[in-house]
């Protein structure tokens, strides 16, 4: 892990933080069009995936997403916190012992918390923290761990060119709620473009992949593992 990945992810240990973040989520309504944008795809795909995994999980609200649109699957929680698990709990705990919770770093997935040849791994707004080598490193470990016409799903910020960087920001405040009252955390600037996503997905082996849903920096990237 590089001494950015770990400034990434040490802040998300830290209790007050984590409460302070779940709770001052002003992006939680907006995305959940995207999420629900992600299963769809996976269900034109596969209706019936048996294991959804979800990385740097938080709340669970990605997770939440898939086990309503699939009833039949299993879930995997993970993230690094332990107060984020136990706001999951709450959040997760109408689908009963349909989730399993695992403590993780999502910058070592080979730990053997996560069974290899799962139907889907999603992650939401944590991939961001890394580097282009951690994000590569990343893409390349959640690969592995699919079956063969496994889905990954990243909705996730990026870092536009800088010209764009600034159109966007001058607009996006119009669109989206201020993040008042949250407490800042580390984020590692310049963040990783669209195209780095894109050439860590095919550096993965995943070269069916495509950008599915976009607005202001933030992108649903969506890859399909051949069969």
């Amino acid at each position: 892990m590089t001494q950015q990945d770990q400034r990434g992810t040490e802040i998300w240990r830290e209790a007050d933080f984590a409460r302070d973040w779940a709770s001052n989520d002003g992006l939680a309504d907006i995305l959940e069009f995207p999420r629900r944008i992600a299963a769809a795809v996976v269900a034109d795909d596969n209706t019936a995936p048996e294991c959804v995994v979800d990385i740097g999980s938080g709340p669970g609200a990605f997770l939440a997403v898939f086990l309503d649109r699939f009833p039949s699957a299993r879930g995997i929680w993970t993230d690094v916190s332990d107060t984020m698990l136990d706001i999951a709990k709450d959040n997760l705990g109408r689908f009963g012992d349909r989730v399993e919770y695992r403590l993780l770093d999502m910058t070592d997935l080979s730990a053997g918390a996560i069974p290899a040849g799962v139907n889907v791994i999603t992650t939401s707004r944590a991939a961001h923290h890394l580097d282009r080598d951690g994000l590569f490193a990343f893409y390349a470990q959640a690969a592995a761990l699919l079956a063969p016409g496994g889905w990954l799903v990243n909705l996730d910020h990026t870092g536009p060119a800088d010209v764009w960087d600034a159109r966007l920001r001058a607009v996006r405040k119009q669109f989206v709620p201020p993040a008042s009252g949250r407490a800042r955390h580390h984020h590692n600037y310049p963040l990783t473009s669209a195209d780095d996503h894109l050439e860590a997905f095919a550096a993965a082996g995943i070269s069916d992949v495509e950008i599915v849903w976009r607005a202001f920096f933030t992108c649903l990237f969506m890859g399909r593992v051949g069969s």
